[in-house]
């Protein structure tokens, strides 16, 4: 039984969607540490031929505040906005109408928490993207060990057998021996951002968050695309 550990990020790229296509089960670590400036409150789409950022604004906390507990600032209306500038960048894109169904329900999503944001928004896409794989939240196991310690935890309370994991965490596993600590197997995803037909653009920009795969693409390719075994 395959099983992902993943922070809860803000319209993630294609490779978060391709760990949960290829997961049985799938974790948000909706308990780790709210970071500011990472993938947790923003991500890149295309404006202008160039890669536009959107942010989440969110409230002043304390250092140690996770993203479960971190408070989004609903006073800027910013789902409006950025629903707005989504619309508008995408609207003469081939999949402009699968990108609306997206925007439609994130501009009506309601939410506690920072973590809750991300993690339904993810969850809606991964249900139209078929992805029949079992969410859970690190936040429920209510585990206090840090880093590999937890993971492995997670994962045996889980049952898993094989834990896949993306390549950026791959230093700190074999640093703190992973797999000298469990007989789960340990495996790395190898998801590459191939390239893909982008409406208006001469050279292609990877890395983007998965709202530009769908108005390019469209649900149906866009399944295709995350769960290639690249």
């Amino acid at each position: 039984m395959i099983c992902a550990i993943m922070q809860p990020t803000y319209f993630p790229w294609a490779g978060y969607f391709h760990l949960i296509a290829k997961s049985d089960k799938f974790v948000f670590l909706d308990d780790a540490q709210f970071n500011k400036g990472s993938w947790q409150t923003r991500n890149y789409i295309i404006s202008n031929k160039k890669k536009y950022l959107l942010v989440v604004p969110t409230k002043k906390s304390i250092t140690k505040t996770n993203i479960l507990s971190k408070k989004v600032h609903h006073e800027t209306n910013f789902q409006k906005k950025h629903s707005k500038i989504i619309n508008t960048v995408y609207s003469r894109y081939p999949y402009i109408n699968d990108l609306k169904q997206l925007i439609r329900y994130f501009e009506k999503l309601e939410h506690k928490n920072l973590s809750e944001l991300n993690t339904k928004i993810i969850i809606y896409i991964s249900n139209k993207l078929d992805l029949n794989t079992k969410f859970y939240y690190s936040s429920q196991f209510n585990f206090q060990e840090k880093r590999t310690e937890k993971t492995i935890r997670i994962l045996n309370e889980l049952k898993a057998t094989e834990y896949l994991s993306p390549t950026g965490s791959k230093e700190y596993l074999i640093e703190d021996n992973f797999e000298d600590l469990t007989n789960i197997k340990l495996s790395f995803s190898k998801f590459k951002n191939n390239e893909y037909k982008q409406e208006k653009l001469e050279k292609f920009i990877g890395n983007l968050s998965i709202i530009d795969l769908i108005a390019n693409l469209g649900w149906k390719n866009t399944k295709d695309y995350v769960n290639s075994n690249n």
